[in-house]
């Protein structure tokens, strides 16, 4: 009979469970959330103010680098290769030289590239300024590397055992670094693969595929060594063996392939695109291999941190990165869009050990972040760095058929390391005069004051827990995977909800990318029809119309998302428990390309200013931080207030609310129209044929049907289709 009771009692919890799914999960009470998850908090600080402005948030950047006396830590996304940022590199320079220590923090896949000009950094900071790369590639992605570009004649076997021995040969290579998350070791032709994998140079990739098993293994592994001659003749046998990979191996058939690779990462998929485009090159064990899976799935898991603490004792943060776009007004030395951003700037009452040790945290973290040093070691640039030449020298000596004209041109063009630092170092220089003679700053926006008596917690998405690497996060396990983030803004709606006085209530979420991850989705879904009791709550949501986005994808998927959430209120009808949703898009200003990249949350009185978007890859893929502001009334009746006058400008944005649930035959064309664009921006010259062209659109169009049958399941609770919806559409 207890057996009975007991089954009877399972059934009746499983049903009731059933019954309440379509409710968002329970989120633990704000100030429990900050208490339990803030990195750092509450600040003592003094005179806190936020940036609208982007002179004015550049002058204050520079200001704290040029005060500062003792230390400067910098973590960003972006530290581009521009005026303004060689203007701030200079500042960074002449700080080391009054004896700061100055700590860089960058994203390996960003800035790559640039691997020469950080070289330069350090060397003009005479062992005061290091610079890391965040992301390094793991030991399995290496691995990989390895093993395509390894061939059978290295091996001795040309029968069909050759992948058994590849795979020995190897395992054998990298035996020392068993158990560890990376390596630094090059093997075959690894690093010439991986600098064109980070470099985004598919012909690179192409050629260390096609004849990486002629390639010199000590060439290769060289790094940035030295610019003798002996480094000179081995490069010259790689633009020979290059010609013949071109010319005779068909690496131009699979340079366009991983090229549309590139493209199709843009959409996001559950295997990382560029490894689907090369895992056919790996024997089965190696594509079966789940943790070299997951590491290829995270390979874009950038650090999306915005971060400056001076002397310890003053932080700026926000959403601007270091580049003209986000530093400067529109005038004829910012070639891209202008950025309308909010940083925050917080004096401290004196030195946090808790940010500081946020810092460490990531500067620490080997598994993940790699010196210079060692990225020269594992990813050296230098047949990067000179592929230019390589194929100039194909096609002015005859398409390679005369070798001598190829050996003469290569050794009149090469350009070895020392010789790309000077230049780096001649176009800084450039930069910074251009920028001082040629820009002038006008702040146009003033700051806002914070409140002297308000509260502000600093939070961050962190790629570890437990000291172990976290790969995403599970749906309504936010927390469990370090996503403190979403864990807060979670509660923090939940409470502007759970409040009963009358007085009407505001949520605006001002974000230059929305495509909501499934939690928030299910959370602000419950708002709007009425499963979370949330009354007398006004919802804005503010973002980028196509017209004014840098990142169109997210719109174009996002689209579908939002058609989902309308179609789902239109079927369950009004309820009076309900908020109600404005939902509004920025528009074109003539003369002026300017685009929305703020990640602002207000929550009836409380405010989140920091780096993270409102979508999935904040929430499944990169590091993210940012402030929590409470108990600062007339701050946030300021910042309201701001947002409601550009609301109300006329043109300046649009209120398509009633548009987001328009026609699915009209979605698609416009759709359609967007994929054109995409590929006129990303296939560049080396264009798509039209059944490339064609295959990509099918697949766009199947992509956006699952972002909307996902989501409609999302809606209704369906923790399988969260889990999904999260693993497919995470790199968006």
């Amino acid at each position: 009979m207890k057996l009975q009771h007991l089954a009877l009692a399972t059934l009746l919890a499983s049903l009731l469970g059933a019954c309440a799914s379509n409710a968002p999960m329970h989120q633990p009470p704000l100030a429990r959330t900050l208490e339990q998850q803030a990195s750092a908090g509450p600040l003592a600080f003094v005179d806190g103010r936020v940036e609208m402005d982007n002179d004015a948030a550049f002058a204050d950047k520079l200001a704290l680098v040029e005060g500062a006396k003792q230390s400067l830590d910098l973590a960003y996304y972006i530290f581009d290769d521009d005026y303004s940022s060689s203007r701030l590199s200079q500042a960074l320079i002449d700080a080391a030289k009054r004896g700061v220590k100055v700590r860089l923090l960058v994203d390996y896949f960003s800035e790559y590239k640039d691997l020469d000009r950080f070289s330069w950094l350090e060397q003009e900071g005479k062992g005061r300024i290091e610079v890391r790369f965040y992301n390094r590639p793991t030991l399995e992605i290496v691995k990989d590397a390895a093993f395509l570009t390894l061939s059978c004649a290295d091996v001795g076997v040309n029968t069909q055992a050759c992948d058994t021995q590849k795979l020995q040969a190897v395992d054998n290579a990298f035996a020392a670094d068993t158990g560890q998350p990376y390596t630094n070791r090059s093997f075959a032709g690894s690093g010439l693969f991986l600098s064109g994998l980070y470099g985004k140079n598919p012909q690179v990739m192409a050629y260390a595929i096609s004849r990486g098993q002629d390639i010199d293994a000590e060439a290769l592994s060289g790094g940035a060594a030295s610019a003798d001659s002996k480094r000179t003749e081995q490069l010259k046998e790689l633009g020979k063996l290059f010609f013949k990979a071109r010319y005779v191996g068909g690496a131009e058939g699979l340079a366009a392939k991983l090229k549309l690779a590139f493209i199709r990462q843009t959409f996001g998929e559950q295997v990382n695109p560029v490894f689907d485009a090369v895992n056919s090159y790996l024997p089965l064990s190696r594509q079966d291999n789940a943790q070299a899976q997951k590491d290829w799935d995270y390979l874009t898991e950038f650090l999306h941190h915005k971060f400056l603490l001076a002397d310890r004792s003053t932080l700026m943060l926000g959403g601007r990165n270091v580049a003209d776009s986000y530093h400067m007004h529109p005038n004829p030395l910012a070639e891209k869009y202008i950025f309308m951003d909010t940083d925050a700037r917080l004096p401290l009452s004196g030195p946090s050990q808790a940010l500081a040790d946020s810092f460490d945290r990531l500067w620490n973290l080997h598994s993940m972040v790699a010196p210079l040093a060692e990225v020269r070691d594992h990813a050296p640039n230098d047949l990067l760095m000179n592929f230019k030449v390589i194929q100039a020298a194909q096609e002015a000596c005859d398409k390679g058929k005369d070798q001598a004209c190829v050996d003469r041109y290569v050794d009149k063009h090469f350009v070895a390391l020392p010789a790309r630092i000077k230049a780096v170092a001649e176009q800084q220089r450039e930069h910074v005069r251009r920028y001082v003679t040629d820009y002038r700053r006008t702040v146009t926006v003033p700051p806002l004051p914070i409140d002297p008596q308000a509260q502000i917690f600093y939070l961050e998405n962190l790629p570890v827990t437990d000291g172990k690497r976290n790969y995403g996060a599970r749906h309504d396990r936010e927390a469990a995977a370090s996503k403190h983030i979403q864990s807060l803004w979670r509660s923090a709606l939940q409470e502007v909800c759970s409040q009963t006085d009358a007085a009407p209530r505001e949520v605006i979420v001002h974000n230059a990318y929305l495509f909501l991850p499934a939690n928030l989705l299910q959370d602000i879904t419950a708002s709007l029809d009425g499963t979370r009791p949330c009354k007398g709550v006004t919802l804005n949501i503010i973002t980028n119309s196509l017209a004014t986005t840098d990142l169109n994808v997210v719109n174009l998927l996002a689209v579908w998302q939002l058609k989902a959430l309308a179609d789902h209120l239109r079927e369950q009808g009004p309820s009076d428990k309900a908020a109600t949703l404005r939902y509004l898009e920025y528009q074109p200003v003539e003369g002026a390309n300017l685009s929305l990249h703020s990640k602002v949350m207000v929550f009836d009185r409380d405010i989140f200013i920091g780096s993270s978007n409102a979508d999935l890859r904040s929430f499944m893929m990169d590091s993210n931080n940012g402030v929590f502001i409470r108990n600062a009334p007339d701050f946030v009746a300021a910042y309201k207030a701001r947002i409601h006058t550009l609301i109300t400008t006329p043109g300046r944005m649009a209120d398509d609310t009633a548009r987001i649930g328009r026609d699915k035959d009209q979605l698609s064309i416009e759709m359609n129209q967007l994929i054109d664009q995409l590929l006129a921006r990303y296939a560049g010259q080396d264009r798509l044929n039209e059944q490339q062209k064609a295959d990509l659109k099918k697949q766009v169009q199947e992509t956006t049907q699952r972002v909307y049958d996902l989501s409609r399941r999302i809606m209704q609770g369906d923790t399988k289709a969260a889990n999904e919806f999260n693993g497919l559409f995470k790199g968006i």
